[in-house]
């Protein structure tokens, strides 16, 4: 008899196909590879086994005495070979570090879900914390987040590593139906006229906004003060005031995008960068491949997305 070395899991997963279908085309599909494959496969099965395990005379193809044998051990080799792979992947997964990231709300919305598919495929697991930059700063700083994503980038302390992911202009977003209205007033004509919508002075981002306007000699009067930019372009569509913020937290609130326009932010720009931050000496490799694949995903999924949201825009949002 011939060698039974080209028996493989591979074969045998074609012939447990077709056994279980009763037809060359019907087991190719399942598996997703061309009837030629299947058909191959299954004729060097029968030569190395020197008979038949299939009955080809009827429809649907019928197990010789021979197919049944070999049945009865295939799809066991099969599960046991799957098992095995399982097995090997986990315990490969379990000498891998766990990585708690924090990323503020507008970057875990837009660029966080193609970062963390990413990243887990050389972590055991992610937890990610989204919100408030300064609650991830002292996470970070109490050892409670081992990465963090965002605009404060803590220069008072020590043994923090600092990588520029990429930087943004502030804009302003006005209600769609006061579109012919405001969109080439002045900053002036916009708070005498329209109600700003706040993000919240707890915020590093509308802390930032505060100052900001302040330096050019306004103070709109309070309003609306919220958190988050979906909520914020929410208010801003439904027609209840204007607001200050960037293209990426925009995009996070891209579903009121037919209700809204953004219009470059009158007087003096303002802009800000988001930051990786990270301990020195701890999970090093980790953290450079987290700002890469960060820089990966802004590229070449976001910006795009913004710039067509934005089409003004053009090279205003960019990698640092």
């Amino acid at each position: 008899m011939k060698t039974s070395s080209g028996l493989d899991v591979r074969a045998l997963k074609i012939f447990e196909a077709v056994a279980s279908s009763g037809s060359l085309s019907k087991g190719a599909a399942a598996l997703g590879v061309t009837q030629s494959a299947v058909s191959q496969t299954i004729t060097q099965i029968e030569a190395i086994l020197e008979t038949q395990v299939f009955d080809r005379s009827q429809r649907p193809f019928k197990l010789t005495p021979a197919g049944i044998a070999l049945s009865r051990r295939a799809g066991q080799i099969v599960e046991d070979m799957e098992r095995l792979v399982v097995h090997v992947r986990d315990a490969d997964l379990a000498s891998r570090p766990a990585v708690r990231v924090g990323m503020i709300d507008s970057f875990a919305a837009t660029a966080g879900p193609a970062i963390v598919k990413k990243v887990t495929e050389s972590a055991s697991q992610l937890l990610l914390w989204s919100g408030l930059a300064n609650s991830h700063a002292t996470a970070l700083m109490k050892r409670q987040l081992d990465l963090i994503v965002t605009t404060d980038t803590l220069d008072d302390v020590d043994h923090i590593v600092r990588r520029s992911i990429f930087s943004e202009p502030f804009i302003a977003v006005i209600p769609k139906v006061r579109e012919k209205e405001f969109k080439n007033a002045d900053l002036s004509t916009l708070i005498e006229k329209m109600p700003l919508i706040r993000f919240s002075a707890r915020s590093h981002f509308g802390a930032l906004i505060e100052r900001h306007l302040r330096r050019q000699g306004f103070t709109p009067r309070p309003y609306l003060e919220i958190d988050t930019s979906d909520v914020v372009m929410a208010m801003v569509a439904a027609d209840l005031g204007w607001t200050v913020t960037t293209p990426i937290c925009l995009l996070q609130g891209r579903t009121y995008s037919g209700q809204i326009t953004a219009i470059p932010l009158p007087g003096a720009s303002l802009h800000r960068t988001i930051y990786q931050l990270s301990r020195e000496g701890e999970y090093v490799d980790m953290a450079e491949n987290c700002f890469q694949v960060s820089r990966s995903v802004m590229e070449n999924d976001i910006f795009p997305d913004v710039r067509q949201l934005i089409p003004w825009l053009r090279s205003g949002i960019s990698l640092s």
